[in-house]
């Protein structure tokens, strides 16, 4: 059979096919080769060099917030996310057989030792409940054990955020959970850092705390004023890659078509000094809000100001919420942002005023009748006063000592009648009331005197109403009669510290003069003689000497309620520090609500302060006599000779080494141990009642803390000898 043969022309058309695929495919790559260079080169090049290269920012550490007693306030800490990897898996022999138990239970490793693993989960357990006392002991117990009996449980347990380092680390090192605390997750390291305050909630608002809305995020108070200068800056590092996740910096190498200014390294922030003393804050905040307890009241301040400088060294913001807790809040800044009609307070303005206007002396005689009435115009509500008796009158500093609405009023009607712009003008002139600007972050809004539009809103200025304050603009306008009319600017910074070296915050003068240095002389006087004989007269002291004003008013938004203050300087000769204390919202007076807090505060600082050299506070203590309900002889013999007291005890001869108090005379008499009957331990401390009973056979078991309050069996009832005494203390 003849073979097949390919024609000519069947053979040219398959070798222009090939030709013309070849050509095709030539142009494709060529093409494919110009859009990726070409076309598409940047977009390409990018990606490669983000694959090559890559910015890592390192972030600075946020300097320190010192007080101005040396305690640490506010610093950045390492904190840890506690998570556990409770994992286990069948257990494989050397060729790689899942062994088994008797052949048929499979055997499982592991990563934890569980024997070790559940003898200190309880102390895992209770070191989390101490750092995060609002979930108890039993929530993290629960959440860890009913993860570890899962039949696959998890390899990473979430049990905690933020627990700090060495809490952490504690955890770690517990036998049994070294292996099992995670130390690097899928999204990074557990380590991380936060903004610590070391004493607590002692002075959060003064410090600053954060707070994150859409807009912004930051800090308040000294936080977010001196932001700037506590933030530094953070580094920034061109790494290359290594290998696949290890990625080196290579700070300075030339990097192909990138400007390497961008490399730059960390600046950490500045620390600062602020003017709080951590003493003085302690004492102010616990005895505000022991007032506001006793008292009532929704909000609450307590400022304390050194007289010469502004330099604030305590400022408390309490604010009582929805549960009836009080706590400052994020932006609930009372000294700065509050509003509230002065009262009583504010007539030593009023005052001010009118003195500088040089038309009132100060034997000037006024009416300050008790219960009395007057009707200034047929406009002007009737005015009735609770100071002073009936047709009484008193000169300027007997109308600040009674703080007599009436003696306000019949001053003002008789000069400034027909002048009442000229009252209102001398007022703003002395008082701050536009925006104070503290070198804190807080949310401030000018205050301001009313339009005098009628008689009431005219005479009512002259004791405090138809006007708006805040309590920092107070307490600075007192400073300024302490310091001799000059007015400085609150301060809550007193040093920058850049390295080695240390930057002042100088006192800033807001008003020079706001009465001469007579007239606040003059002024001092007064406010001395409402503590000596006045309304401030129940925390009158003749030790160091202080001056101040009451101050009681309605509360703006709900006139059943009242505002209760007291401000004042000490000590009365020379005043080293200006304070104010206000509770708002409470019913009762700023006589017995607001006083106290400022002797509290004041006692404090005239105790700690050395500089006040001509103050012996040693001149005014009485030695009292030690008094014990029962004690050991001997022991109180060396208390009074230590404090140079005899011991006055008399006959001695049969003494049984107890003695007890006689208040009639005084003294120690012995006592007679008894015998077949319980002691009386009555008033005696634990370890003095237990001397006792067990000196006479008795076992003692008690309960409570203090001194003793009740026993069983009772005193003087009969018992056997090795019987359990029950005490209860109090």
């Amino acid at each position: 059979m003849e073979k097949k043969k390919y024609t000519k022309p069947l053979f040219t058309k398959m070798l222009v096919l090939y030709l013309l695929l070849v050509i095709g495919a030539g142009f494709a790559m060529l093409w494919a080769v110009i859009k990726t260079q070409v076309v598409d080169g940047e977009m390409w090049r990018e990606i490669a060099s983000k694959r090559e290269w890559i910015d890592r920012v390192e972030p600075a550490r946020r300097g320190t917030i010192f007080s101005s007693d040396g305690k640490v306030l506010a610093t950045t800490v390492p904190v840890c996310d506690l998570c556990l990897d409770l994992g286990r898996w069948p257990k494989l022999d050397s060729k790689g057989a899942v062994v088994k138990k008797n052949g048929k239970t499979v055997m499982e490793s592991c990563i934890t030792n569980d024997s070790a693993f559940c003898a200190n989960l309880d102390r895992v357990c209770s070191i989390l409940h101490t750092q995060f006392p609002s979930k108890s002991k039993q929530y993290y117990y629960d959440r860890i054990w009913k993860e570890y009996i899962k039949e696959k449980p998890s390899r990473c347990l979430y049990v905690e955020r933020k627990v700090p380092y060495s809490q952490w680390e504690a955890i770690r090192a517990m036998k049994g959970w070294e292996r099992c605390v995670v130390k690097k997750t899928a999204d990074g390291s557990v380590t991380g850092y936060i903004r610590a305050h070391i004493y607590g909630n002692l002075g959060e608002n003064v410090i600053g705390l954060h707070y994150h809305t859409p807009q912004k995020d930051g800090y308040t108070g000294l936080e977010g004023y001196y932001d700037s200068v506590l933030r530094g800056q953070d580094g920034l590092y061109r790494c290359r890659r290594l290998t696949m996740g290890i990625w080196l910096p290579v700070e300075g190498e030339a990097v192909p078509d990138e400007d390497s200014t961008l490399l730059h390294r960390r600046v950490d922030g500045k620390s600062i000094i602020a003017t709080i003393d951590t003493r003085y804050q302690d004492i102010a905040e616990s005895s505000l809000k022991a007032s506001m307890n006793k008292y009532g009241g929704q909000r609450g301040c307590a400022i304390l100001m050194e007289v010469g400088t502004g330099y604030v060294l305590a400022c408390s913001s309490l604010t009582r919420d929805t549960s009836g807790r009080l706590t400052e809040k994020l932006w609930s800044n009372v000294a700065c942002s509050d509003h509230y009609e002065p009262g009583s307070t504010f007539k030593t303005v009023a005052m001010t005023s009118m003195l500088n206007d040089k038309q009132i002396a100060l034997d000037t005689s006024k009416r300050v009748r008790a219960g009395g009435e007057k009707v200034y115009s047929s406009t002007s509500k009737t005015i009735s006063d609770g100071h002073g008796d009936a047709h009484d009158t008193a000169n300027l500093a007997g109308v600040l000592m009674r703080s007599s609405n009436i003696g306000m009023c019949e001053l003002a009607w008789e000069y400034y009648r027909n002048r009442r712009g000229d009252f209102k003008k001398g007022i703003e002139d002395i008082f701050p009331f536009g925006m104070m600007h503290p070198d804190l972050d807080v949310i401030e809004t000018p205050t301001r005197v009313v339009q005098l539009n009628s008689d009431r809103d005219f005479l009512n200025l002259s004791y405090g109403y138809s006007c708006t304050v805040t309590p920092l603009q107070l307490v600075t306008f007192y400073n300024a009669i302490a310091n001799g009319g000059r007015m400085v600017k609150p301060l809550f910074c007193r040093e920058i510290l850049d390295g080695g070296r240390r930057r002042d915050v100088k006192p800033v003068v807001m008003n020079e003069r706001v009465c001469s240095e007579e007239t606040a002389k003059q002024l001092r006087e007064m406010l001395v003689g409402v503590v000596e004989k006045g309304t401030g007269s129940n925390i009158y002291n003749s030790v160091y000497g202080i001056g101040g004003k009451t101050g009681t008013s309605l509360n703006i938004k709900d006139q059943s309620i009242k505002n209760s203050s007291f401000v004042g300087f000490f000590p009365a000769d020379n005043p080293r520090y200006t304070c104010l204390v206000l509770l708002e919202g409470t019913s009762i007076a700023g006589r017995q609500a607001a006083a106290p807090v400022f002797k509290k505060i004041a006692d404090c600082v005239v105790a700690f302060d050395k500089e006040l050299g001509s103050i012996h506070l040693q001149d005014s203590v009485r030695v009292v006599r030690p008094v014990a309900a029962k004690a050991p002889r001997q022991q109180l013999e060396v208390v009074h000779r230590l404090l140079g007291m005899p011991f006055g005890l008399g006959d001695t001869t049969a003494a049984t080494g107890w003695v007890v108090y006689d208040a009639e005379r005084d003294g120690y008499r012995n006592y007679t141990l008894p015998t077949g009957v319980v002691p009386d331990c009555s008033g005696m401390t634990i370890r003095d009642a237990m001397q006792l009973l067990r000196s006479v056979g008795y076992k003692v078991r008690f309960s409570g803390q203090g001194k003793v309050v009740a026993q069983t069996p009772k005193a003087r009832t009969a018992a056997k000898k090795g019987s359990t005494v029950m005490l209860e203390l109090r």
